[in-house]
């Protein structure tokens, strides 16, 4: 009857067995081109809720998947439990950005081919789909001419209502939708954070000045790609 140690043995093969040199190489390389593109992400985006996070994420998935990868080998057995370990996590973050999944799904690629030893497949990945991803950014493919920026409205509880600023984002905005209403400083004060789709000829200055007449006491501050503006 086979020994404890017999049955691990029947399980390990060692013509997988990976050196000290090959999961440097695999996760280095990893490293190097998940770190290409998060900063090819931070180049072209363009939304309202930037998030270094997520760039960390991307580094830290791509490394991981790559570490999987070399983990599971050819052997059918660890990849059937390592589907059983990640059944049981849930994700409940929503994507805001499509764009995000795009680049989730690049890391995992770049860590499956690193971590599979296709270093070539991992490298040609990346500058493709980079040099595509910033091909698009300066071809503006896609856009329609509007970029979408975030309004924080702060005023005193008892000034106004989110009806007020209706005319003069009308005024200056393609469109916008309210997003959030918050009481602060024990409810003295109302923040008001608005999703603004703007066009390139976008005035803030004017903008800032015609919502600061509703109320002498009101703090604004503007939220775009680039900068934030405050008043």
């Amino acid at each position: 009857m086979d020994t404890f140690l017999d049955q691990i043995a029947k399980f390990s093969d060692p013509s997988h067995v990976l050196s000290l040199s090959q999961l440097c190489v695999s996760l280095g390389l990893t490293l190097v081109l998940c770190l290409i593109q998060a900063k090819v992400y931070e180049r072209t985006y363009r939304g309202a809720s930037y998030s270094p996070a997520f760039m960390h994420t991307l580094v830290i998935c791509g490394m991981v998947i790559s570490a999987v990868m070399m983990i599971i080998g050819s052997n059918i057995a660890r990849a059937f439990s390592l589907v059983g370990a990640l059944s049981i996590v849930r994700f409940r973050n929503a994507v805001k950005d499509p764009r995000d999944v795009a680049y989730i799904f690049f890391a995992m690629a770049i860590g499956m081919a690193c971590g599979t030893g296709f270093y070539q497949v991992g490298i040609g990945l990346t500058v493709i789909v980079s040099a595509a991803c910033l091909l698009m950014d300066w071809l503006n493919f896609g856009q329609s001419g509007l970029s979408e920026k975030i309004a924080r409205i702060r005023v005193p509880s008892a000034a106004a209502t989110s009806g007020v600023f209706d005319d003069t984002l009308r005024l200056h905005c393609k469109d916008f939708s309210l997003l959030s209403v918050e009481s602060l400083r024990a409810g003295t004060e109302t923040e008001y954070t608005f999703l603004m789709r703007v066009a390139g000829v976008f005035n803030i200055d004017k903008f800032m000045k015609d919502l600061q007449r509703l109320h002498s006491e009101m703090q604004i501050q503007v939220r775009g790609t680039d900068h934030i503006f405050e008043l």
